[in-house]
């Protein structure tokens, strides 16, 4: 008996009412099935598709306008400017709030919401330059990027989703450099050391908000805010390493600190930062005080040792602490 005529009989019998329905699903239900992992990974294939594509038209429609708009910018006026950069971002997310609250398991609405994001920032210059501001004070710039920030936020407390953190972060850092920048401006005063305690604040800021993610709603951009958070703070204190001497002791214990918080988070990314950081700092460490007094060619042997020490340290620590449970 085939498995066709096997179906036709239990559909009969449940219409007929011989069988219950709940008696067929409580047996099916209970018994084991051979073909779930390959249906779950055909299922996981097909997603991976679907959200390649979803990627791929985001592109193709983003190239698209921005040639669109190129071409014809000459040929329009300053209300159509307006309209189909500021405006047409608007709309897009507008419309990208209304599906993704209509379907909110799709993936939809945060690719309208990645367009109008993406074309939001450049509209509201465009804005501020059709209206007249000629750009000599950023105080302006600042307050739009200021705006878009808290409007992200604001959207973020209706809608939870990665790609409306993104822009939120994106345009919230944007808005701190620029009010950074624009402050040193009117003092006339400038020092890049500002610059790089800035940049270690908003590093270590990602890094605190990917450890507050969790396995949450944000959990898709978590890794990306360890890891810039990571090359962010590490980098920019690095940075420091070549004036001063403080520095050049204190990075031992920072770098190191890294390396047990990419433990403690289950990192990869914070990791191999910091081991290549770390790598870094060794290598200016021995050409600056070692190679003039030992040579440059024992100075590579000893560089050589290090770096296969450090990724021999590296991979046992992946191996071991990461690898399996890495978020």
């Amino acid at each position: 008996m085939d498995n066709e005529t096997l179906l036709e009989m239990l559909a009969t019998r449940v219409s007929a009412g011989e069988i219950s329905r709940e008696e067929v699903l409580g047996r099916v239900g209970h018994m084991p099935t051979s073909q779930s992992p390959s249906g779950t990974g055909h299922l996981l294939a097909n997603m991976s598709v679907t959200k390649i594509l979803y990627v791929l038209g985001v592109a193709i429609v983003i190239t698209g306008l921005l040639f669109f708009v190129w071409q014809i910018w000459e040929d329009i006026g300053s209300g159509s400017r307006i309209a189909i950069t500021l405006g047409l971002g608007i709309l897009t997310t507008a419309l990208g709030s209304v599906l993704f609250a209509q379907k909110p398991g799709e993936s939809i609405g945060p690719i309208f919401h990645t367009i109008g994001g993406t074309l939001i920032p450049g509209g509201a210059l465009v804005t501020l330059y059709e209206l007249g501001h000629d750009f000599t004070s950023l105080w302006p710039v600042v307050y739009v990027f200021g705006a878009i920030f808290v409007f992200y936020l604001l959207l973020l407390t209706v809608q939870r989703h990665a790609v409306l953190a993104f822009f939120a972060v994106a345009n919230g850092t944007t808005f701190l450099y620029l009010l950074v920048g624009t402050m040193l401006a009117e003092t006339y005063y400038y020092d890049s050391d500002i610059y790089a305690y800035l940049t270690m604040a908003i590093g270590a800021s990602y890094i605190l908000l990917a450890y507050a993610s969790g396995d949450g709603w944000n959990k898709p951009l978590a890794g990306l805010l360890r890891f810039f958070g990571a090359v962010g703070f590490l980098g920019a204190a690095f940075s420091e390493v070549f004036d001063s001497w403080l520095w050049e002791l204190g990075y031992f214990p920072i770098v190191i600190f890294g390396l047990f918080l990419a433990v403690s988070m289950k990192s990869r990314s914070i990791l191999v930062v910091s081991t290549l950081f770390l790598l870094a700092h060794l290598s200016y460490i021995t050409s600056e005080y070692f190679a003039d007094s030992i040579g440059w060619p024992i100075s590579l042997v000893i560089l050589g040792f290090i770096c296969i020490g450090l990724g021999y340290a590296s991979i046992t620590i992946n191996k071991r602490y990461i690898r399996q449970t890495e978020v």
